[in-house]
């Protein structure tokens, strides 16, 4: 039996050197992402386009290109489908610490998805994971997807 050499199969190395990381993105999440809506420039609608920016500026692209993103007065994009991991969770800890849930670091490990996967969910996913309350998560989600689609 023979060996074949190593160096034969190995993959080259990545090159990451065309990568940029979006600093402006970062700074998005760090002004909307409190969960508080402190920092929504004071009102309980901000907007800001997913590139980054804000509404200021569009650093070369054209404005229709880019999705505006309206955040509510909880902090959290007014369309659960553009919810990411980290407002997900936010939603599951508001909600909880609102209507009397038992909050424990495992309600977050239950829900490890956007909000484009909660849409996805039935009742009875939502009532597998957390049999006391479920019903009432998934009532609060389907009616924030209702009204994102009707806006």
């Amino acid at each position: 039996m023979q060996v074949e050499s190593a160096t034969k199969w190995r993959v080259p190395p990545l090159d990451l050197s065309a990568v940029s990381v979006l600093t402006n993105e970062a700074e998005r999440r760090w002004n909307h992402g409190s969960g508080n809506g402190a920092n929504n420039n004071g009102s309980n609608g901000g907007t800001t386009n997913l590139n980054g920016r804000g509404d200021s500026g569009t650093g070369g692209h054209t404005q229709t290109s880019a999705k505006k993103v309206q955040y509510g007065a909880d902090g959290l994009p007014v369309d659960p489908r553009d919810w990411t991991r980290a407002n997900v969770w936010t939603w599951l800890i508001n909600l909880a610490q609102s209507e009397g849930l038992d909050i424990s670091p495992e309600l977050a490990q239950k829900f490890p998805m956007n909000g484009k996967a909660l849409c996805l969910m039935s009742l009875d996913m939502y009532l597998s994971r957390v049999p006391i309350g479920g019903k009432m998560l998934y009532r609060d989600f389907r009616v924030r997807l209702a009204r994102a689609m009707s806006l």
